[in-house]
């Protein structure tokens, strides 16, 4: 294995952030600038052409948000939002906001830089290795900032110089097994990189890790790093339940949030049951869909139409009979897996339309928390 091209990675050539939220800082406008050129351009199609916003995201950046007129290579603006998932960007290279970018501008309009900073720390838990702001990680198949977040609260502090001796070379459970039986970091083996190669690996230290300590979710001090105190409640309700073996996958896509969230948000199986009840056994999409007898009745599932992990991004329950549908395994597994979603998620908003309107979420936010449109 090339341990050069294994390792954790920086998107693009800078931070996505640079001082706390609500902070005018030269990183902190681009990037909302960025969210916020996305939002107005995609009102029409619902994306942005990479060639309109390499031609347009300058002078838009420079007249509304007062950024420097830097020349440099315009893509590197936009890949720490792509990197966190405030942006997605389709096999085209179109970009739109998905549903957490769209929230974050919403709550940075109010001021409430609470919500976003947890928002912020929510679209961490959700990155990935592969992921499409970086270069092409080989070998990597993991959640980088869950075992960061994991390791820092069991062990209150860890050094700076770990970040790019040993946690940016995690390329797979088998290195962090031995730490996760014995609770020590010498454990996790550390890499000393050749001459030439450092400044590589501490690109993520450089540009992420420190982006975190602008943002004041971790603190700096004296060579250690730890997590803020204001940010641990919420931290830890994220990975409280969460084992190592739970950030790493296996397979070239992954269910980024299904499975953890489940251990993270207990749900009440009679709503399930309820919700069935309600809908007579029968499929919301296709009441003639019919499949087998399971229990004296006709088999259907239940599925949350706002999906359970997007718990941590609401303060409303969604673990509620109004936004549960009973559904056949086949209309089930479209939801899941189907390549064009809309056509089942315009019948499902409008069923629960009720629940959806009174929470303030319309059709194009659920067309995001699936990931399409």
């Amino acid at each position: 294995m090339d341990v050069a091209k294994n390792f954790w990675q920086a998107p693009g050539n800078g931070k996505g952030f640079d001082s706390f939220l609500g902070d005018n800082s030269k990183m902190n406008n681009r990037t909302i600038g960025i969210l916020s050129f996305i939002k107005e351009k995609s009102l029409v199609n619902g994306y942005v052409k990479e060639k309109e916003y390499k031609e347009e995201i300058l002078h838009y950046l420079t007249t509304k948000f007062n950024a420097d007129k830097n020349e440099s290579l315009k893509t590197h603006f936009y890949k720490p939002a792509l990197f966190y998932g405030f942006i997605q960007r389709n096999k085209n290279h179109d970009l739109s906001l998905s549903i957490e970018g769209n929230l974050l501008l919403n709550y940075y309009k109010q001021e409430n830089y609470k919500e976003c900073l947890k928002l912020v720390v929510n679209q961490l838990d959700n990155t990935t290795y592969p992921n499409a702001a970086t270069e092409k990680v080989q070998g990597l198949k993991l959640f980088p900032f869950r075992i960061l977040f994991k390791l820092l609260l069991e062990n209150k502090t860890i050094s700076a110089k770990f970040m790019s001796e040993n946690l940016v070379h995690i390329t797979g459970y088998k290195d962090i097994a031995e730490y996760e039986r014995y609770k020590d970091l010498i454990k996790i083996n550390s890499f000393r990189a050749e001459s030439g190669q450092s400044s590589k690996f501490g690109k993520f230290n450089t540009w992420v890790i420190n982006s975190l300590v602008d943002l004041n979710i971790l603190q700096l001090c004296g060579g250690q790093l730890s997590i803020r105190d204001e940010m641990i409640a919420h931290i830890e309700v994220l990975y409280e339940k969460v084992s190592f073996s739970d950030m790493f996958f296996s397979t070239s896509t992954c269910e980024v949030n299904n499975s953890v969230g489940e251990k993270r948000v207990k749900r009440d199986a009679a709503l399930i049951l309820d919700a069935k009840k309600r809908d007579g056994f029968l499929c919301s999409i296709n009441n003639e869909h019919h499949t087998f007898i399971s229990k004296g009745e006709n088999y259907v599932e239940g599925h949350h139409v706002i999906p359970m992990f997007q718990q941590k991004n609401y303060n409303f329950k969604l673990d509620d009979v109004d936004n549960i549908v009973s559904l056949c395994p086949n209309c089930h597994r479209e939801i899941h897996s189907a390549d064009d979603k809309m056509k089942i998620l315009n019948k499902l908003y409008e069923l629960n339309i009720s629940f959806m309107q009174s929470n303030d979420i319309g059709l194009n936010d659920l067309y995001k928390m699936y990931q399409c449109g």
